[in-house]
């Protein structure tokens, strides 16, 4: 889990980064240093949800069910 937000960290840095070079750069409208922030927060705090979703899930299938015939639902 902690190489997955490593690596997303990464991408989501240089990504932002670059995008936000190309709007300064083509459109003229400067992007704050906070709004980038921003943004690379949220893509780490939505990776960190799917990727603890994803855990769980695959301790759930790992799981064995109660087979016992004296407990009852």
């Amino acid at each position: 889990m902690k190489r997955i937000l490593l690596v997303t960290f990464v991408i989501a840095v240089v990504l932002v980064n670059l995008l936000a070079y190309l709007v300064e750069r083509f459109a003229d409208v400067p992007i704050a240093f906070m709004f980038r922030f921003a943004l690379i927060v949220g893509i780490m705090f939505i990776t960190g949800i799917f990727t603890g979703a994803a855990a769980l899930l695959g301790f759930f299938e790992t799981e064995k069910p109660n087979n016992d015939p004296d407990q009852t639902t």
